[in-house]
This record gives structure tokens, sequence and C-alpha cells, in this order.
């Protein structure tokens, strides 16, 4: 529909087209200021076009990529931890919202902004820079429900980062028993027995750092041989006095009843008889220990044994070692309660070196060098 409108140097038309949104919801668009019915016309069919094979407009809109992504953290943050909201909103604060391309209309970005943008973060880390992409994808997939934008471009940006250094340690048991005797060393009757209890659930259990901190008597059943895994310790960026036990776990699948190795059983037995806390693992007055002190803690040891040991390491060492013991992938993902076995299989497959040269010796036999067939040809 074209509507004349008289204006100071003349007639000028207006595009009016009603229509029904992907809702059901009766919608208008409008636009003025064509000189012309051809213009207008032209124009009108564009739209039409639009609505036809799309069946629904690109809005008018000034928000920028700043705006799409707080506006879809707001929309979501029922359905994310709290640590995830807060890393999202350190790394948008502290690394994104500055940025000139996060602060353009989001419908004025192309696919060669984008890629410049993240070739320019190659020296940082991986984590910072899938973080980043993270946050612009959030940020186009509001923009793309919302009708700002047609289609996103993040499907074809490409990433690079450094690489980090160091790698994963995967702990030999005397590497494990070596720790559980520094932490012994340690000052603190009480906190350092319950480190000692924090890394044996997470070596025999694969637990993560926070579900170790927040494990209670009551989530061991010594009958069944089971314990099960239901909550987490909130800590992270909280005082210790406002950390708190939450079921807001990292996935559906982070909940799970799994099997209690004997060892750990019989540790936890003694443990439990002297411990008088409900807390598995607390300080001298029964409080939560803050998962940074027990970090801390970690590579100080780490540092003194001379290994990379983050509590971490304890998961992707039971992991490790449920796989390289045959056991298939489906089961060691249920056991790792990752969400997928790709997961299982992408992360947690970590070898050490002897695991290497055991492989190796058992495809090819254990060769002597001063054993080794004499090869003549060679002569």
């Amino acid at each position: 529909k074209r509507v004349a409108k008289r204006a100071k140097s003349g007639y000028t038309y207006r595009v009016k087209i009603n229509y029904v949104d992907e809702y059901g919801i009766k919608q208008t668009y409008s636009k003025s200021g064509f000189e012309t019915k051809k213009e207008a016309r032209a124009h009108g069919v564009e739209i039409e076009h639009e609505l036809q094979t799309k069946g629904v407009l690109q809005k008018d809109t000034l928000k920028t990529l700043n705006d799409c992504f707080l506006e879809s953290m707001e929309l979501e943050k029922n359905s994310l931890s709290r640590n995830t909201i807060i890393h999202y909103n350190d790394v948008f604060k502290n690394h994104v919202k500055s940025q000139r391309i996060a602060q353009i209309p989001i419908n004025r970005i192309n696919y060669t902004m984008l890629q410049t943008h993240f070739n320019q973060l190659k020296t940082l880390g991986k984590s910072l820079v899938t973080a980043q992409k993270i946050i612009f994808n959030r940020a186009f997939r509001h923009a793309l429900k919302c009708g700002y934008i047609q289609n996103n471009p993040m499907h074809d940006i490409k990433v690079s980062y450094k690489e980090r250094n160091v790698e994963t340690h995967v702990l030999t048991y005397d590497e494990l028993e070596n720790a559980i005797s520094c932490f012994l060393d340690m000052r603190g009757n009480f906190n350092k027995y319950s480190y000692c209890i924090a890394t044996y659930c997470g070596y025999y259990l694969g637990l993560r750092i926070s579900e170790i901190l927040a494990l209670e008597k009551t989530d061991f059943d010594f009958e069944n041989n089971v314990v099960t895994i239901s909550k987490k310790l909130e800590s992270r960026h909280l005082k210790k006095s406002e950390m708190y036990l939450t079921e807001n776990m990292k996935t559906k699948a982070s909940k799970a009843v799994l099997p209690l190795p004997a060892p750990l059983k019989t540790i936890l037995l003694e443990w439990f008889a002297f411990d008088p806390y409900d807390l598995v693992c607390c300080d001298e007055s029964g409080d939560f220990i803050h998962e940074f002190a027990f970090g801390r803690a970690c590579k100080k040891i780490g540092n003194k044994l001379g290994f990379y040991f983050h509590p971490h390491c304890l998961r992707q060492t039971y992991i490790t070692n449920i796989v390289q013991s045959g056991c298939d992938i489906k089961t060691a993902s249920k056991l790792a309660r990752h969400s997928n076995t790709q997961t299982t299989l992408d992360v947690y497959t970590h070898t050490n070196e002897e695991a290497k040269k055991n492989a190796i010796n058992k495809v090819f036999g254990n060769i002597d060098t001063k054993n080794a067939p004499n090869l003549k040809v060679f002569n």
C-alpha cells in the first residue's frame, strides 16, 4: 500500500504493509520519504519478497553488539550457572566492551570486520579467545532472534590463539602419595587432613573441586558402596562468609550416583570417625574451604615436587585412568558425568610419557639396543 503525503517540497510517498509475524501477531511495516511512486513501489515489492521468503523483516536498529550481549544475558540468566555468568561478564567488561566493533550497530558488522578483530587476538590464550567468541556468538544469535540481522556472520569466523606451554599432568599413584605427604607436612592439623581427603576424592571419584568441597557424609552409602553427586559449593568471587551449596550443577549429567572405590571407602571410614562435622572436607570450625585456598596449596606442592599440580588434574587423571584401563568410552563418559562422549575424548584422555612408552612396547616389543637385530644390509 502506497500513501501520498505532502511535504514542503511537494508530495512524497510512504510504503505501508500489514502482515502477521511468526508468532501470529499482526504487525505493520511503514517507511516514508520516497519522492516517486516508482521508488515506493520498488521498495514495497522488496519488503513483500523478504516477508514471503524469510517470514520476518530485519528491523532498523541502533542496537550495538554490547547491547545485544547484555540483553541475551539478562534473558537467559536463569539457565546459566553463576560461575558462567561471572566469567562471561568479566571477559566482556575487560576485553570486549571497549572495542570499537562492539560499539557500532550490530547490523553494520560484517564478516571482514569480525575476522579482522579475531585475527588480532592470536597472541592471547585459548580460554580468553574462546570466551570472546562465545560472547560475540551470543550477541549475534540474540540479534537474529530479534530481527536486527538476517544472518549470523560468526558461523564462518576462524580463531587462533597462543598455545599454553604447560601441559596437563596426569598423576601417577606415586605422585599422588607424594602430594599427600606434602599436605601432611603443612601447618594446621585439621585443615591439612581435609586437603588430603579432598585430593583422594578427586583422584578416586573424578569430581570437580566445587563438587568435592560440597560433599557431605550423608552423600556416601557405605552399605551399597555408592556416592551421590547432587550439589556443588558456590565460592568463586565470594567471601568465605558468603559461600553456599547449590544444586545448580554445570550440566544435567553432573548429577549422578557413582560407584565408591574400595580404597577410598577405607580412607573415608577412618576419616568420618575422626571428623565431627557433616561436611567431608571443611576447616577446623566445620566451615567451607574456599576452592582458591585449596588451589593455591596444590600449586605450591606442585612447585615443590616439580610438576604442574592443579585440583582439576585429579579429575583429568581419573578419566585418563578409566579410559586407559580398557573401559569403553560410553561408560567412561558416564563416570566422568559428561554430556557427550566427544568431551571425554577431546579433553580428558591425556596420557603421560610412561603410558606412551608402554603402548609402543606392547605393540612392537621392548627392544633392548644391545640385543637389537643385526641389520647387515647397512654394513
